[in-house]
């Protein structure tokens, strides 16, 4: 009895690393539909929210930075199929002072939630908006 319940136990433990390791908090796409006409006007405004920095490149790429307490983040925007995803390219601590300058994930996590977060409330208010003036216009009619 002992022997079943430590192998299904030990079975349980080798799977849930594996599932857990694979999905990111702030990988998840935001849809934002017709709802938006210029991502790069909403993207700009967002991301300011939480000290980042929206830029593109010659070739379209949208990127976001993030220079915050010895950290430099660096992440691509993502667009596809009417959604903005979150991708993580770098994150770093090249003017780290201290004995260990290893990159905290936990912190870097937090920060790219923050982005996340702040990229959907910006696509929530588009939407409110939307809503407002489709309701407004009907209202007239």
């Amino acid at each position: 009895m002992n022997k079943m319940i430590a192998s299904v136990l030990v079975s349980c433990l080798g799977v849930m690393p594996i599932a857990a390791s694979e999905l990111q908090l702030y990988q998840d796409p935001i849809p934002y539909g017709s709802y938006v006409e210029n991502i790069d006007n909403l993207l700009t405004d967002t991301v300011k929210r939480h000290h980042w920095v929206f830029s593109k490149d010659e070739l379209g790429v949208r990127y976001a930075d993030l220079d915050y307490k010895t950290y430099k983040l660096r992440t691509e925007l993502v667009i596809n199929n009417n959604s903005v995803a979150v991708k993580l390219i770098s994150a770093e601590r090249p003017d780290c002072g201290k004995k260990s300058c290893k990159v905290n994930m936990s912190k870097v996590d937090g920060w790219l939630v923050n982005l996340r977060r702040s990229i959907a409330y910006g696509v929530t208010k588009a939407v409110r908006d939307d809503a407002l003036k489709r309701r407004f216009v009907e209202g007239n009619e």
